[in-house]
């Protein structure tokens, strides 16, 4: 059967009402905790796999969280990292470890103690993550770092010390 909704957007304002009155939709996330985070500016993607793929995110469990313009998106990244990390059964040292070494780094752009240095390492251990880890969790666990990299690196280049 095909979805009566064919486009993200469609999903986020007819089903969803769109943003609270007053504040404006920044983005949204797919997927479950190692889904990836979509700009505004690419709601006009249909609704699958294929697609969601393309712009760095996943179909996963099929849930869709909307945040506005108020989300920080480090934060959002952050948040679904601890779940990754905490999920991580252990067995492979590239998702034990890695996710915890992620999870240290996105709180120093948190807390606006990271460096440029930072934001390079970061992105390769997201790398190191998605490419050497076992299972489908650590090869995932990266995306909502990936994806607000890609779309919304301001955020973190607004934190990183100078």
């Amino acid at each position: 059967m095909k979805c009566p909704w064919h486009h993200l957007t469609e999903i986020v304002d007819t089903i969803g009402g769109g943003a609270l009155e007053g504040l404006s939709v920044k983005a949204i996330q797919t997927g479950g905790p190692s889904g990836g985070c979509i700009p505004v500016s690419a709601f006009n993607t249909p609704v699958d796999y294929e697609s969601l793929q393309q712009l760095g995110s996943i179909m996963g469990s099929g849930g869709l969280i909307v945040m506005d313009e108020q989300t920080s998106m480090v934060d959002v990244a952050r948040f679904f990292m601890e779940f990754c990390m905490e999920e991580s059964c252990g067995k492979c040292v590239p998702c034990r470890a890695g996710t915890v070494q992620l999870y240290h780094l996105l709180n120093k752009f948190a807390s606006r103690q990271a460096t440029s240095a930072d934001l390079v390492q970061l992105e390769q251990l997201c790398d190191m993550v998605k490419h050497t880890s076992l299972c489908g969790l650590g090869q995932a666990a990266p995306n909502p770092v990936l994806s607000t990299l890609k779309y919304f690196r301001e955020e973190y280049l607004r934190l990183i010390q100078l």
